[in-house]
């Protein structure tokens, strides 16, 4: 059960390192949305490993441990949107997956962010977007500044169901996640793409993308 487990851990790593550099979609530079297949296919393969080892937040027990908690920070823009998220979140308990030399780690991440169009006229001048987003990094063992991938994806609530000029047609949607960056004792700094749409319930669906930088503090 062990190698198995282990076969399926680096299968998964192999195909997120190798999506890396598929070219994509010919509209993507257009859209502004390069990163949103890393992001939806990582975020539910994430998901798939942790249900397959049978862990948080694969499981009826949350297995938050809330006496280590990160605060984090988000700025960033998708075109002439701009962007604050604030999120505090608690770790789980036991790791998603441990390896000799990789483990997967994550959180579960309450959230706030705020958007505003810098465009003169736009439909709607600004919002709210309330999230629940578990996060899982995918990072190497005994290091003292250590790089992480990070991938995730939860569930969002608009204020307002217009971002500027983009009717989203539900105030109900999906954010999805993909970074990467770099942990030093409890800071934790890096680049975060946000992806948010509902996943085709209702058309149109204009996906927003947001590219921030991320900092965060454990305590």
């Amino acid at each position: 059960m062990v190698a198995s487990k282990a076969r399926f851990f680096n299968t998964a790593v192999i195909a997120i390192v190798f999506s890396l550099f598929l070219p994509p979609p010919a509209q993507a530079k257009q859209e502004n949305n390069d990163l949103m297949p890393f992001a939806i296919l990582g975020a539910l393969g994430s998901f798939g490993l942790a249900c397959y080892q049978n862990t948080a937040p694969c499981t009826l027990d949350p297995s938050l441990n809330t006496q280590k908690q990160t605060l984090s920070l988000d700025y960033g823009a998708d075109r002439s949107t701009e962007q604050f998220r604030i999120a505090i979140g608690a770790d789980w308990k036991d790791s998603v997956y441990e390896g000799n030399a990789w483990n997967i780690v994550g959180r579960l991440e309450a959230s706030l962010q705020r958007w505003w169009s810098t465009q003169d006229n736009p439909k709607n001048q600004s919002g709210y977007i309330l999230g629940v987003t578990p996060v899982f990094h995918y990072q190497p063992k005994h290091m003292t500044y250590t790089p992480f991938i990070e991938m995730g994806g939860g569930l969002m609530l608009l204020n307002d169901i217009t971002i500027e000029d983009e009717y989203k047609s539900t105030q109900f949607q999906f954010g999805s996640i993909f970074g990467f960056g770099i942990k030093h004792k409890q800071l934790e700094i890096g680049y975060r793409y946000l992806h948010i749409s509902n996943a085709g319930i209702e058309m149109p669906n204009p996906g927003t993308d947001f590219h921030s930088l991320h900092i965060a503090y454990s305590f």
